[in-house]
């Protein structure tokens, strides 16, 4: 073998072993974000019913439990009583999170893992709505967003 076939044998050997010690993933190889076991999301929320009603909401969705957790916070609207995850396309009802709206975090665990995986796969197609006895029909409501 000549000297230079050696070096160059040596040299790929050389690069082998970097580039297998790093375990760097390439994003081909990465886990699609959808796909992570918890996900945070979020919404900012405007006036669906309630004209000077405003605020935010963050969630947290865990796929693998079941799980879907919410912080909500609110100005200028009535006291809520209830709130959803709904779907935009037919307005129905995804995930109740009605526990939400008396402050603090609520956590459900009666959401099916295809439900998550919808939501994660596609947030822009869902929005939460807060509802009062002023404005059952949602007095602000905010698409869903990573």
């Amino acid at each position: 073998m000549s000297i230079h076939l050696r070096r160059l044998a040596a040299a790929a050997s050389g690069l082998a072993l970097v580039a297998a010690g790093t375990g760097a993933l390439t994003p081909s190889q990465a886990a699609p974000a959808h796909r992570a076991a918890v996900q945070r999301l979020e919404a900012t929320l405007r006036p669906s019913g309630d004209p000077d009603g405003s605020g935010e909401a963050h969630f947290t969705l865990n796929k693998a439990r079941h799980k879907v957790c919410a912080t909500v916070e609110w100005q200028d609207i009535a006291a809520p009583d209830s709130a959803h995850i709904h779907h935009a396309s037919d307005g129905g009802i995804v995930v109740d999170l009605g526990g939400a709206v008396t402050g603090g975090s609520h956590c459900t665990t009666a959401v099916s893992k295809r439900a998550i995986a919808k939501i994660l796969r596609h947030p822009g197609a869902y929005y939460f709505n807060v509802h009062n006895s002023t404005y059952p029909a949602g007095a602000i409501q905010g698409t869903l967003r990573r």
